[in-house]
């Protein structure tokens, strides 16, 4: 491994070129991903006993582009996490570095992890309580860009939040973060994954609690994962 240390321009144009890097795949992995939409998106409406609608052929572009963008930002997730690993390889120790690869794989199965327990546990749960409150009142009719920004705008954000074990574990291993400082502040990320979980979610309990229960769980097991990481790091020392 090169230890030659490098000027500040030199690590700005390895940073430029990886970032140029990154966004090349995941055009190149949008393209393909326009090809397999449609498919994606029969996946998504299955549950639906009729087609949705749409109101112009905007929506339908939309659409298109909105399944596209996901996949590509899903595939490309692990490729911009290797960038990162190989942009600050030369700063870690070579058992660090190895250590380290191995959350490559780990971002991309946390990331889809969330997606599916969005897609498949806590967007009907809040679908059914929001179309609930309109029963008797309203003629609802879901359109397919309706639908899929409500998706989106549920499953995503918790797939971000599925990462956490992955960040606070690699943090971990860097030597950025140790468990004692999220066991001392563990009040306060309760109260912020309490605020998270009431914003994405509708003003019902039920719901509230739903969210919450699964963020905090994810945050112990990020102390749990913490802990571990250290203590093997301690004992090497």
């Amino acid at each position: 491994m090169d230890k030659k240390e490098q000027t500040v321009v030199e690590h700005l144009t390895e940073f430029r070129r990886r970032f140029i890097w990154v966004l090349a795949w995941f055009f190149v992995v949008f393209c393909l991903s326009l090809l397999f939409s449609d498919s994606l998106y029969r996946y998504l409406t299955a549950g639906f006993q009729q087609k949705l609608i749409v109101l112009g052929p905007n929506d339908i572009l939309w659409i298109y582009i909105s399944l596209a963008s996901l996949m590509a930002f899903s595939l490309t997730l692990p490729f911009t996490v290797y960038q990162i690993w190989a942009f600050i390889r030369p700063a870690l120790k070579a058992s660090e570095a190895r250590a380290v690869s191995g959350y490559i794989p780990a971002t991309f199965f946390c990331f889809v992890a969330g997606l599916a327990f969005g897609y498949y546990f806590v967007s009907p749960a809040i679908l059914q309580v929001l179309l609930s409150l309109g029963q008797g009142l309203f003629d609802t009719q879901l359109t397919a860009q309706n639908y899929l920004t409500f998706l989106l705008h549920t499953s995503l954000p918790i797939a971000i939040l599925f990462e956490l074990p992955v960040l606070v574990a690699f943090l971990t291993s860097i030597g950025l973060l140790n468990p004692n400082y999220l066991v001392k502040y563990r009040r306060y990320a309760y109260f912020v994954l309490l605020v998270i979980a009431v914003v994405i979610t509708p003003a019902d309990f039920i719901s509230d609690l739903t969210m919450t229960v699964p963020l905090l769980l994810i945050f112990e097991l990020s102390i749990l994962i913490s802990k571990h990481i250290f203590h093997k790091k301690e004992k090497r020392k």
